[in-house]
Formats: structure tokens, sequence, C-alpha cells
């Protein structure tokens, strides 16, 4: 390794504590860079580690898990998954995009199964902690940022209860993608220059409308009208499953100014078009909400937080109404927000970008 300070940095992190000896890791196997370069990283600090691979689907599980744990000269269990993630998982997806609504199955995915039945699992093995690569950190018992803001994922974990997150651990989550393809070369993880996963992993990359047709008999395919702000006809689209709100490309409709997918009629099977500027908020209202930090929504109203709207969002200055006991009004106070699209997930950090709440946007 030419850089040394970089060859430092990793010489400290993968320093052996003998005091760690007593504690018991499960390390999430998907067979990838990230879950391995985890579990290397969590053996040369002394761990008692042993991975555990879900099967989610009836696909195949990826072969490099396995022989991953075995260069490691560990334990790998498979954990069957399947019946649990048919349900609270494709299951969800599907009825999302039936509804006109835009799903994100990770945020999901993360509460039920892998922060649920997986973590659970590992207890009953005998780990302490599971750890998994996501890039994110904790501190003080609540989820924090990764350093690597361009592969974040605390949005995506936070729907998992208070009381998991205590028994989870990021080793990933000071370092940078480049710096863990790095550090998996520099200790010599078979897999460290393997390609990224495809986005949705029940779905082939560029195959969601197939999928959606097939997983609905076809019945997502239901056309209706585009219809403009006044309810004006435009023209045909293919189903309300197939559209998402910001939606430009692949609407087939011309205009003096580009047209936008800026909302939904189920009741009418209508997909209502506009411009740009009509995809700016002032608001949004969340549902089924998560707390961190505080013990009741109470505690945080009129307080200002920082919101994401989306996993690639920037941060929006925000102020908090308590609507119900699981209902909540979000206002941004500097800036209206574009393209906030229901079915996705609302997160809110503090100033220190931890995770004060999240919960799914409903409009």
């Amino acid at each position: 390794m030419e850089n040394l300070e970089l060859k430092n940095k990793f010489d400290n992190l993968i320093k052996y504590n003998g005091g760690n000896t007593k504690v018991t890791v499960a390390v999430a196997m998907s067979g990838g860079v990230d879950s391995s370069v985890t579990a290397y990283l969590l053996k040369k600090q002394g761990y008692n580690i042993f991975g555990v691979t879900m099967k989610t689907t009836d696909q195949s599980i990826d072969d490099d898990a396995k022989k991953v744990c075995d260069d490691l000269g560990i334990e790998h269990y498979i954990l069957d998954v399947r019946e649990k993630f048919k349900k609270e998982v494709i299951d969800y997806f599907v009825s999302e995009y039936e509804n006109g609504r835009t799903p994100n199955p990770c945020v999901v995915c993360n509460k039920h199964i892998k922060m649920g039945e997986l973590i659970d699992f590992s207890i009953e093995k005998g780990a302490d902690y599971m750890a998994t690569g996501h890039y994110s950190n904790i501190e003080n018992g609540l989820l924090k940022i990764g350093d690597d803001l361009t592969k974040d994922q605390v949005y995506f974990l936070s729907q998992a209860k208070e009381e998991k997150v205590k028994k989870l651990m990021f080793p990933l989550g000071r370092l940078t993608k480049t710096e863990v393809r790095e550090l998996g070369k520099y200790l010599g993880v078979r897999v460290f220059a393997k390609k990224d996963s495809q986005e949705i992993c029940f779905i082939e990359d560029g195959k969601l409308e197939e999928f959606l047709f097939a997983s609905t008999n076809g019945k997502i395919a239901k056309k209706g009208n585009f219809v403009d702000k006044n309810g004006k006809i435009l023209g045909k689209h293919m189903g309300l499953g197939f559209y998402t709100i910001g939606q430009r490309k692949g609407l087939g409709i011309s205009g003096s100014s580009p047209y936008y997918v800026i909302g939904f009629n189920k009741e009418k099977n209508e997909i209502i078009l506009g411009n740009n500027e009509d995809l700016f908020k002032e608001n949004l209202i969340a549902t089924d909400i998560n707390l961190f930090k505080y013990k009741k929504l109470d505690e945080i109203s009129d307080k200002t937080f920082l919101a994401k709207t989306r996993s690639r969002d920037k941060f929006h200055l925000c102020k908090v109404i308590i609507l119900s006991e699981n209902e909540v009004k979000i206002e941004f106070l500097n800036e209206k927000v574009r393209a906030i699209t229901p079915g996705q997930l609302l997160t809110l950090y503090d100033e220190e970008y931890r995770v004060i709440l999240s919960g799914f946007i409903k409009k």
C-alpha cells in the first residue's frame, strides 16, 4: 500500500484487543465486500464472531458468504426468512405501487427482517451484538449518519426499534466506500473488488415493470387518464404503479413546458401532471412514527430538527407539529422541498445528525 497515512489508519483500525475475546458478535453476511470486510475487521480486533446469511427468496444464496466464513475459520448459519420476507417486504412493495405510493423496501426489510428476525436469531445463537456492513454510526445508543455521506444508510435504518439499535455494531461507519475496498485488499478479503449488489435485492435491475405485472397478474396495468390540475385530460397512462412523484421521462405527453407527475387520484385512476414548480411543498404529514431519544412525541412539539424526505436528500431545517399519537406535520422553515413522495420515509435528525424520529410520508 503506497498511502502511508491510510496504512496507519488501517493498522490502528485492525489492532487486536484482548478484551474483545469475551464478546460474541454475529455478522450479517451477504457475500458482498461490505459485510465481508466487517467480518475480517472484527476478527482482527479480537471479537469472537460467526456469520449469518438470510435466505429471503427462492434464489440461491451467494456462495461467497460461506467462502469468506471458511477463510476466517468461523461458523456460518443460514436463516430462512422467505415466508416473512414475502409477507412483510414483497407484498408490501407491490401493494404500495398498486395504491399509487412509492415503497421503500429496504426500510421495511431493516425494520422487520434484519433488525427483527436476524438480530433475534443471532442472540439466540449466543451473540452479544450483531454487526452489519452499513455505512452508519451509533452514538450514545442513537443512530448517527455515517462519515461517507454518499453511502450513508442511517435513513434506511431509522424505523428500527431503539432497543434493537443497542444490540448493533457498524464497524464501517467511519470509513468511505473506497477505503473499505482498500482495506479489503489490504486484509486479503477475496471479494474486495466485487461489484455492489443490485438496487432491489428481489428484482433484477431494469425489470421492475415486469415484476409488478407478474405479481399482480396484470392487474396493475390498469390504464387511466393523465390530467392536469384542473382535471383536463392530457393522455393515457399505463397504470398507477408504473409512475412516481417527480417523474418526467416516459410520460409520452408533450406541452409548452415539461410535464411532471405531481399527484395521484386512486379513486378515479388518474395521474395528475403539472410543472416543476408544482412539486415544491412547504410541509408534509407522516405517520407510523418511530421515536428515538425522546419518550413521547409531546417532547419534540415545535422543536426544530433537520429532515430528509429521501435517502439522498439534503438536510432541511424544519419544525414538528404533533397531530396525534402516531402522526406529525412537518413544516419546512427555510425552503420548500421538492417531490415529497407518499410511501417514502421522513427521517428527522438533531444538530449532531443523530436520528430523532422517522415515519412514512402520508401526503
